[in-house]
């Protein structure tokens, strides 16, 4: 926390009109009888010292006492004051991170909070991104043109090892092997943010002047962080544990529950945008016979590769989805009809040759599947209804022979469908 002054107690106003009578007096009363001792004074020095230059002197040093005394009581009301603002910032900071709804949104507060202090010339947070359990990446909350280095996560000594990184001399000093070279002169440092042996954020302050980031500057920036720890520990958690109950625990794919709200968003965004979003519906063909003669284990393996196919042939941008069984349902954000078919022909073609996992010494054959592919608001107008619609084409594409891509159209009912 900040290191605070012994003086701790709060100058109050009236204290200090109080202190400036008391001393006006006691400047007055022995003024007063300094000139009365003059005026009655019968000695040579009188002939020699007038009234005005004894007058001018002693007003000097009057002066000199006051201004003295005033700069003494101004620099401890600054002082004053500074601590009173940076303790309410303090306190405005943590009330703020505990308000935050997310990981990112603590990084965010604190690189607003930081940059607010004017404490450098360039501020950068790197945080990580676990994606999943094996998959993470860093990235950067702000985008500088120049930022102070690479960033090469597998090489990164505070990543590594923990241990803050300071270059007092940019010029002279040792520099990080990855600081870009445009940066030549200056200071800056590197602290960590790291909980339990992990570290999930570092914080760069770069100045562009020698030997600018001191002890205080340090001790100030890293009680924000150590502030800002244990909120980013507990919204990962919360994050996490939001994760596994969102998640298939089976593929690791989004389940149902998360489906519906992220669908019902996307809707929202596509009706702000003016753009298409599309729907694949997904099933693999004759899967009960592979429970059937394989077990239950082998229909588990075989999901988890379908599943992982089906995320090397979407886009980052979208989603995918158990729906149920060995049914599966991706989420094309701004995706045309003829878009949606080519991403679901590229998953129908890629399952079609991969090849199934050994199980208990036997190899499970290879795997089709039928795709059904609706788009809003062309072939639907709400949530229910484009899931309804991509799942009747999904039907027809099974009617039709599976191992196939059909488009709804509105010929297509499932009614209709049931009875051919």
């Amino acid at each position: 926390m900040f290191k605070r002054s012994p003086v701790k107690k709060n100058i109050n106003p009236f204290c200090l009109i109080f202190v400036s009578l008391t001393c006006s007096l006691a400047l007055a009363l022995p003024t007063y009888t300094i000139f009365h001792w003059y005026n009655n004074l019968e000695h040579p020095i009188k002939a020699h010292i007038g009234l005005i230059e004894f007058t001018t002197a002693f007003s000097v040093a009057l002066y000199i006492v006051i201004f003295f005394v005033s700069g003494i009581l101004f620099n401890k009301l600054s002082q004053q004051h500074s601590e009173a603002r940076e303790l309410k910032n303090f306190k405005n900071f943590t009330d703020i991170l505990h308000r935050a709804t997310s990981e990112v949104e603590v990084y965010e507060t604190l690189y607003n909070y930081i940059r607010n202090m004017h404490l450098a010339n360039q501020i950068t947070i790197f945080y990580r991104n676990d994606r999943s359990s094996t998959d993470f990446l860093w990235q950067r909350i702000t985008n500088e043109r120049m930022p102070l280095c690479t960033m090469e996560p597998r090489n990164c000594p505070l990543i590594k090892y923990g241990r803050e990184c300071s270059v007092k001399n940019i010029a002279t000093d040792i520099t990080c092997a990855y600081q870009l070279t445009e940066h030549k002169t200056g200071s800056y440092i590197c602290l960590p943010i790291t909980i339990g042996n992990q570290t999930l954020g570092i914080l760069q302050l770069y100045s562009k002047s020698k030997y600018f980031f001191d002890d205080l500057i340090v001790s100030k920036v890293k009680s924000y962080i150590e502030v800002a720890k244990p909120i980013i520990s507990s919204k990962r958690a919360m994050q996490q544990l939001n994760k596994k109950a969102y998640t298939d625990k089976l593929t690791k794919l989004y389940n149902r529950n998360f489906l519906e709200t992220y669908l019902e968003n996307q809707i929202e965004a596509t009706n702000l945008s003016n753009e298409c979003l599309s729907v694949i519906m997904m099933d693999i063909d004759h899967f009960k016979g592979v429970n059937d003669k394989y077990g239950h284990a082998a229909g588990d393996a075989v999901l988890v590769v379908f599943a992982q196919v089906i995320l090397r042939c979407i886009r980052k941008t979208d989603l995918v989805a158990r729906y149920g069984g060995e049914e599966f349902i991706a989420i094309l954000p701004a995706t045309d009809t003829k878009t949606a078919v080519g991403i679901a022909e590229r998953i129908r073609e890629t399952i079609a040759v991969e090849p199934m996992p050994k199980l208990n010494d036997t190899v499970l054959p290879p795997i089709t599947c039928s795709l059904g592919v609706a788009t809003y608001p062309i072939h639907a107008d709400n949530k229910n209804n484009i899931i309804k619609v991509a799942d009747i084409a999904l039907y027809k594409a099974k009617q039709g022979g599976r191992n196939r891509v059909e488009v709804y159209n509105s010929d297509l009912d499932l009614n209709t469908l049931m009875k051919e």
